[in-house]
This record gives C-alpha cells, sequence and structure tokens, in this order.
C-alpha cells in the first residue's frame, strides 16, 4: 500500500551534494544564508528485576535540517535515521530517509511553494499536519501551495494538495487537499475601529488512492463499498475587542470507516460521519484574565488511511489534543488524559489573578494565582454499554506563585483528578490527588537550585506515590538534575533518574540515567504509550 519515494543509500550522497554547496553559500551574501540543526537522541536499555527486561538493547532517532535563504527564494531539506528507534515510538519509523524538501517563492502578495510543508487549518480540528519529535509524529505533506493575500492581509486565501507522510516517506496510497479562505471584516470596511472580526472556511478531502485488503474485507463483510472521497468543511469565527475575545468554529467530516463497539465486546464496522464544535472565550480586566473553551466531538478521529491494525500516532492528519490542563509535574502528570474522538464533551476553563506589588496579599514582589478546571464526559452513542453521557475525566488545580525576596520563589500546587479508564464505559473511575511544593533559590545571578516536594493519593491503581526532584543550575552552561519517583502505596519500586546538561552557544548536549516508569508520555495534549525501561539516554542539539 505504502510505498517508498527514494531508497535510503541516496541519502548520504544527497547530503554530500547539497551540504557542501549551502555551506559555501555562507560565505557571501549574494548567494543567501544557511541556517540548519542536527538533533541525535539516542538510548541503552537494560534489564532491571524492578519493572521487567528491556523493551529493547538499544535505540537512536537522528535528525538534520537544513534551510536556505536568499530574498524572496527559500529550499531546505530535512533527512531523519532511525537504525532502530527509542522504545516507545512508532514501529513505522525504521531506516534513513528524507522526511523533508522544499522550494519556496514569497512575493509581496502570493506564495507559491513545492515539496514538504506543514499546513493547519483554523484550531486543528479539520486537518493539521506537524511535527513533533517527543512524539515521533511528523506527517508533513509532499506536494504544492499555494496562497495569496491582499495588502493588509484583510483577505487571505490558500490552496494545497499532496501526500501526507506515513513514517519516513509520502503515503502514496492516500492524498490530501485543502482549500482554506479568510476575511477580517472589520479591517476592509472599518479599518479605525478597535473591533476585530475575521470569518474563515475551510474545505478539504483525503483520497483513498488504495486500500488495505483487510479493511476491504471489513466493509465488504458489513455490506457497503469504501468511499474513494472523505470531504471535511470547517467554519470559523473570531472577534476581539479590547481585552476580551471570542472564538468559535464547527467541522464536519465525511462517512470515514469506523470500528464500533457494541456490548459484550463485539465490533461493527460501520460508515459514519463525524462534526466537531469548539468555543472559546477569554477577557482580562485589570489584575484578573480568564478563559473558557467548550469542545465536543463526534466520530473525530481523522486518519492518513484506514486500517485494522491497532491505532499509532503516524497514523494521524488532525488535531485533538486534551481538554485539560497540560501538567509538567511528575505525579500531577503520572496519569493523563487522552482524548476520546469517538464522542466526548466537555469544557476547560482558567482563571489568573495578579496581586499586585506594594498591595496586602502581593507583598513586596507580587504574587499570581492560577486556577484551572476540566469537566468532560463521553457519550453515549460511543458507549456500547451505556444510554446516557459518563464522567470521562474531571480535575481542578490551584498554582500559587511568590517571591518572596530576589532571591527565594515558591510554587505550590495543587491537581484533584479523577479519570475513568474506560472513557466512562463503566461507573469506576480512579480518582488522585496531586500536592506540590516548588521552590528556587538564586544564590547569585549564575547560580541557583530548584527543589520540588510531591505527593500522590488515591486508593485506585498503585495507590500512593511520592517524589522529589533537585536541580542545580549554573547559568548559562551547567544544569545537574536529581530526581525519585517512589510508590509506596503498592509496588515499592523507586524511580530514579541522574542527569547533566551543557550548553554552549548553540550546541547542547545532556545525558539521563535512571529508570523510568510506563505509561503515556504526552507533548501538546497529545499522547504515545511509553514502555518502562532503564538505562542511559544521551541527547546532542546543534544548531548553526
Amino acid at each position: 500500500m505504502r510505498r517508498q519515494m527514494m531508497p535510503g543509500r541516496l541519502l548520504p550522497i544527497i547530503f554530500f551534494l547539497f551540504l557542501p554547496v549551502l555551506l559555501h553559500s555562507q560565505d557571501e551574501a549574494s548567494r543567501g544564508a544557511v541556517r540548519g540543526g542536527l538533533e541525535s537522541n539516542s538510548a541503552v536499555y537494560l534489564d532491571d528485576a524492578a519493572i521487567g527486561p528491556a523493551p529493547a538493547r538499544w535505540g537512536s532517532n537522528n535528525y538534520l535540517k537544513l534551510d536556505w535563504q536568499r530574498d524572496s527564494l527559500s529550499a531546505g531539506l530535512q533527512a531523519e535515521w532511525y537504525p532502530q528507534a527509542l522504545a516507545g515510538y512508532p514501529s513505522e519509523l525504521k531506516g534513513a530517509g528524507l522526511t523533508g524538501l522544499y522550494f519556496d517563492w514569497q512575493g509581496r502578495l502570493v506564495q507559491l511553494h513545492a515539496g514538504s510543508f506543514f499546513q493547519q487549518l483554523g484550531s486543528g480540528l479539520l486537518m493539521r499536519s506537524w511535527e513533533d519529535r517527543d512524539l515521533g509524529l511528523n506527517n508533513c505533506i509532499t506536494g504544492a501551495l499555494a496562497s495569496f493575500h491582499t495588502a493588509g492581509r484583510a483577505f487571505e486565501a490558500k490552496a494545497f494538495g499532496g501526500f501526507p507522510k506515513y513514517g519516513l516517506w509520502p503515503s502514496t496510497g492516500s492524498a490530501v487537499a485543502g482549500l482554506d479562505l479568510s476575511l477580517d471584516l472589520i479591517s476592509a470596511f472599518a479599518p479605525e475601529s478597535s473591533h476585530s472580526l475575521r470569518l474563515e472556511g475551510s474545505v478539504t478531502d483525503r483520497i483513498a488512492r488504495e486500500v488495505e485488503d483487510g479493511v476491504s474485507f471489513l466493509a465488504h463483510t458489513a455490506g457497503f463499498d469504501l468511499p474513494v472521497h472523505t470531504p471535511g468543511w470547517s467554519a470559523r469565527m473570531f472577534y476581539a475587542w479590547e481585552g476580551f475575545s471570542l472564538k468559535a468554529e464547527y467541522v464536519g467530516k465525511g462517512r470515514d470507516f469506523y470500528a464500533e463497539q457494541l456490548p459484550g465486546a463485539h465490533e461493527q464496522y460501520r460508515l459514519k460521519p463525524g462534526n466537531a464544535l469548539l468555543v472559546e472565550a477569554s477577557a482580562a480586566v485589570g489584575p484578573f484574565s480568564g478563559s473558557i473553551t467548550l469542545r465536543r466531538l463526534e466520530n473525530m478521529a481523522s486518519r492518513i488511511f484506514n486500517t485494522t491494525a491497532s491505532p499509532s500516532i503516524a497514523n494521524t492528519l488532525n488535531y485533538l489534543p486534551s481538554l485539560c490542563m497540560q501538567q509538567t509535574y511528575l505525579l500531577a502528570g503520572l496519569n493523563p488524559y487522552v482524548t476520546y474522538a469517538d464522542g466526548e464533551a466537555g469544557l476547560q476553563g482558567d482563571l489568573f489573578w495578579n496581586f499586585r506589588r506594594g498591595t496586602a496579599l502581593g507583598g513586596r514582589y507580587g504574587m499570581r494565582l492560577h486556577i484551572c478546571g476540566s469537566w468532560i464526559e463521553a457519550l453515549p452513542f460511543a458507549l456500547p454499554d451505556r444510554e446516557t453521557s459518563h464522567l470521562a475525566y474531571r480535575d481542578i488545580n490551584i498554582d500559587l506563585e511568590r517571591r518572596w525576596n530576589r532571591s527565594f520563589k515558591t510554587i505550590f500546587f495543587v491537581s484533584i483528578q479523577e479519570n475513568s479508564p474506560t472513557h466512562g464505559n463503566r461507573k469506576a473511575t480512579n480518582a488522585q490527588n496531586v500536592f506540590v511544593i516548588d521552590g528556587l533559590y538564586k544564590f547569585s545571578p549564575i547560580a541557583s537550585l530548584r527543589i520540588e516536594l510531591q505527593y500522590l493519593y488515591s486508593q485506585e491503581l498503585t495507590r500512593d506515590w511520592m517524589a522529589a526532584l533537585a536541580e542545580f543550575s549554573l547559568a548559562p552552561h551547567w544544569s545537574i538534575t536529581l530526581s525519585d519517583m517512589y510508590n509506596h502505596g503498592s509496588t515499592g519500586v523507586h524511580y530514579f533518574n541522574v542527569g547533566a546538561a551543557y550548553s554552549v552557544s548553540s550546541f547542547n548536549i545532556s545525558l539521563q540515567a535512571g529508570r523510568n516508569r510506563e505509561g503515556f508520555v504526552c507533548s501538546g495534549g497529545v499522547c504515545r504509550w511509553q514502555p518502562a525501561f532503564s538505562g542511559a539516554v544521551l541527547r546532542v542539539q546543534w544548531s548553526f
């Protein structure tokens, strides 16, 4: 179904031909400027009696990116090499591939682009192609894009088409095309107004040029033919005035192949349309600011191609981040919520209060309070054993940051979470309460020490946890970290980690060694599964 566009053996030839030419151009301004970057992430895995055998013996993800620009012309390439991908990354990442190659011309009002590109329509519910190396995701489109805008950008239009990348190569079995229009009404008809009102619309089409045999068989057995075209559309509105803004987006999706779960764990295969609604509002008044987001999803999983295999994050064509706070503390992110694309509805609210300096609560240096909460329910049509919607996830988070003097700052954080392991299909939920004290002390302008103390209380899953982290920094070069997560409520396993990082100019190198728990690794609200492992991870980054 998917053919490689270029043998991996040709990559060294491309590098040696293209790299010297671009690097030489840096010596002569008339030939343009070159920028690029190298990144290598490698790991060695060890057997561990406490958590089990190593998922692999080693892994290595490597990236090279080069960009050249002169006036309105630009070109670039990206190459990736996975002699063996890091544990937990999509199995499609294997070998070497030229994962990006483009040529671009930008005039005053027009842009013409050929080759690989990333594209997002609206919030990404309808379509998003992007790269996230922490997830192992890069679904760039290889094809062509043309865009036009008027002076002042009151009107913008773009059209594109091509083949989404799957693994290391464009998926020639599927193609995608789209058109996007945007009109700023206030700018066009009342440019002096303090208001802003923009209307946008998009249409897309995913074209199934080839179909997996297993999917064709299941569709035929269920009594329907798979459509070649899966259309999509989006209507969006954005309004802003002084400290207030409002966004609204409605997305529709044509009939697509779905495996529908039935009572008794049976599956039924159907063609089902999808839709989504997103509303975001925010306001800021004096020391207060806040936002609220409402979202409803129905059959909104959008894939590059349909398959009977287990879902892979590499097979993704839109952006469905979890509608809750993206946790950064070790224990608060221990059991993250993952979006239920088949059917969920929820809301998230944020409130910020900045206590100004010199006030009774703000003190000499001020204080910041952040309260965030989410409530998400799975919809009944996506629950085989339920006739009404039921709780899938809820949380409330309180984050209080205060600076006590020029040298010392603290953060007190509380997160109360309740998560359904069946996305609301059963009544049972897992609840956990997380408490964090985070302190930063500066010994001098370059030396600082940050300490985190965390505790997780729960009666479910692996019950209680405690964690501690210490990070010592010598700016701008050195950082040393020591951490431990201890599951004293159930397994009695320690997850020790020690790491060091060194930076100079645009070169960064870091080494981390220890034991890591299995679970989801999330970036931007999107998650992939990470197996437990013990070992060491080396990361090298160089930008030039």
